[in-house]
């Protein structure tokens, strides 16, 4: 009878669920949906338990006739008992999938941009940090880099943070003209010529996904930015996939920037070396050309890439702590789960010392019932972090970042975590199974 209630209330939850994903609606609905999925995994988790628990009794049989039989029924018989762990192990490796999925696409979707985006040779900067924008060149020094030998091309960039609809974006200045020559970015509404055109010309603007994603925004709407020398109020000329800030990047040509800013410096000035130029040379000369006189830091291609990418491998650290925190939750569990198995099971494992049952195979019995529960956690823990990962990327997409990010199954992760759970349910198994075969036969007995 509680199945069926469980099953009827999954039946309808997911069908709202369902519903909230085909039927487009507010935050507030898609939120209902996700809820509600998460409800549906957790009423159906002890159902699967059981039912995957009769799938595995053969081939626990198979490998220990008398012990795989006792531990798998020991879970069919008791679905109430395992469930709880079970439905905590399932939830937590739901979120490590969730989390490595997303670091993946992050890391992915990044690297591409860094690809396409950041291909000059050189940087030119006034520190070694690239995200510092409170130092900078004067505009002069672009024509003196511009005429060194072996140098074919200089773009200038400027960087600021400003407020726009309550949120601080980036805005970054730069000669789009030269920028769509060299390093255009992928267009995701617009026509890529026109835009570049349009822009460059003073008459639009480029801004990024994400910040098209979070203030839903479309080529064509005109947008307000307030400056310190007048409003500024351009349309948008195209969305392009830009990963320069978190919060959002607005692109405009340096004559924009300047007339509104009464501002013609520099944060870093992106060096393309003619062909055949030696990059170290290159490199030293204009070291050698600025020293005593300004602070120049000249980062290679090759150095800014790694920069970029390590921090983008903080999204793997966070993968890291969640893996740790689900094998946690795994042992501390499995534990309580086998301890208050074996406590209600007294009678039994006594009745199964007194016909000859071996503490080997008493130890076995309890260690294949634990394996068997992270078994049963990782299939339910990777079905659902299949499900969580494509909610988790919505969300960064809806509300976080504004992000696109192209769903990928962390296979890797998946694999990594089989045997960590399954180890990490043995090492749980030892003190139950100690506990269980060193308990007093007498005690065990004395109802009987």
């Amino acid at each position: 009878g509680e199945s069926r209630v469980r099953l009827i209330l999954a039946a309808v939850f997911s069908a709202i669920s369902i519903v909230t994903l085909l039927v487009p609606g507010s935050r507030v609905t898609f939120y209902i949906g996700y809820v509600l999925a998460m409800l549906v995994a957790l009423l159906l988790g002890p159902i699967l338990a059981q039912v995957l628990g009769r799938a595995i009794r053969p081939l626990l049989k198979f490998v220990r006739p008398v012990e795989g039989a006792l531990a798998a029924d020991s879970l069919i018989q008791a679905p109430r008992r395992t469930s709880a762990s079970v439905a905590a192990l399932m939830l937590s490796l739901a979120l490590v999938t969730a989390f490595a999925g997303m670091a993946r696409a992050s890391y992915n979707s990044i690297l591409d941009w860094v690809n396409g985006a950041l291909n000059p040779d050189l940087f030119v900067s006034p520190s070694p940090d690239i995200v510092l924008r409170t130092l900078r060149f004067p505009s002069e020094m672009g024509e003196e880099l511009a005429a060194m030998p072996g140098v074919a091309r200089i773009q200038k960039v400027r960087n600021a943070r400003i407020m726009f609809r309550g949120r601080p974006v980036m805005i970054v200045s730069a000669e789009i003209a030269s920028l769509a020559e060299t390093a255009p970015l992928p267009p995701v509404e617009g026509d890529a010529l026109q835009m570049y055109r349009q822009t460059a010309s003073g008459q639009g603007l480029l801004i990024s996904d994400n910040l098209a994603r979070l203030d839903g925004l479309h080529a064509g709407d005109t947008i307000e930015i307030a400056a310190p020398h007048g409003t500024i109020a351009l349309p948008v000329a195209g969305i392009v996939v830009d990963y320069s800030d978190q919060q959002g990047t607005i692109l405009m040509d340096r004559t924009v920037y300047g007339r509104y800013w009464h501002d013609d410096s520099v944060n870093i000035f992106r060096v393309y070396l003619a062909r055949g130029a030696d990059e170290p040379a290159v490199r030293a000369q204009i070291l050698k050309r600025f020293a005593g006189e300004r602070q120049v830091f000249v980062l290679t291609n090759r150095e800014i890439r790694e920069y970029i990418l390590r921090i983008t491998d903080q999204w793997f650290a966070l993968s890291s702590v969640q893996i740790a925190v689900a094998v946690f939750v795994a042992v501390l569990g499995i534990v309580n789960t086998l301890t208050v198995s074996i406590t209600d099971r007294r009678r039994e494992l006594g009745v199964l010392k007194a016909v000859g049952g071996l503490r080997g195979q008493i130890r076995q019995t309890i260690w294949m019932e634990a394996v068997s529960i992270g078994f049963l956690g990782l299939v339910l823990g990777f079905a659902l972090g299949a499900l969580n990962l494509y909610y988790i990327l919505e969300i960064v997409e809806r509300d976080i970042a504004g992000m696109r990010l192209d769903y990928v199954y962390p296979v890797m992760t998946t694999l990594a975590l089989i045997p960590t759970i399954l180890a990490a349910a043995f090492v749980a198994a030892l003190w139950p199974a100690e506990a269980a075969v060193r308990g007093s036969l007498v005690e065990a007995l004395e109802y009987e």
